[in-house]
């Protein structure tokens, strides 16, 4: 009976250092686990995060000379892709035979391609003339004519 005691612990002490064996050890003391470290494996992740972080803090600490060039910059972006999608409203046009409309849909097509276009064109100059706090209620304008001309002709093109 002491034998197997014995035995027992002896096996217990032996699972035990070899256990403590396993990790191999780095320079500076430190342990080898063979297990990536976390902050390695979400080094990108972290990465971006910090870079974000900073540039929230330099926002923060911006002169408000700073700020009107940030801002003047967005505005000019919003007023290229503006122009862009008013340029596009010609190509949603000439697309219009391939969907099969009747005289009323064409008509309808066509005010709210023109309407679209229109306001793409009063958004470009909302931007050049940098009325940025304009910029919101353009977009609403502009979103509200898209969904109601996908509302009537996007079921059109399964056709």
């Amino acid at each position: 009976m002491k034998t197997l005691y014995l035995s027992a612990i002896v096996l217990i002490l032996s699972a035990c250092s070899n256990q403590s064996n396993q990790h191999a050890h780095l320079e500076g003391g430190r342990i080898q686990t063979g297990q990536p470290a976390l902050h390695a494996v979400r080094d990108n992740q972290l990465r971006e995060l910090m870079d974000r972080m900073d540039n929230l803090m330099q926002e923060r600490f911006m002169t408000e000379q700073q700020l009107d060039v940030e801002r003047r910059k967005y505005s000019r972006q919003i007023g290229e892709a503006a122009r862009n999608l008013a340029a596009n409203v010609e190509i949603m046009i000439a697309a219009m035979p391939g969907l099969q409309l009747n005289a009323g849909e064409q008509t309808a097509f066509i005010a709210l391609a023109n309407k679209l276009r229109d306001e793409m064109r009063q958004l470009q100059l909302i931007t050049e003339q940098n009325h940025i706090d304009a910029i919101p209620d353009s977009l609403h304008e502009i979103n509200t004519t898209c969904t109601s001309c996908h509302a009537l002709f996007r079921k059109l093109e399964a056709r």
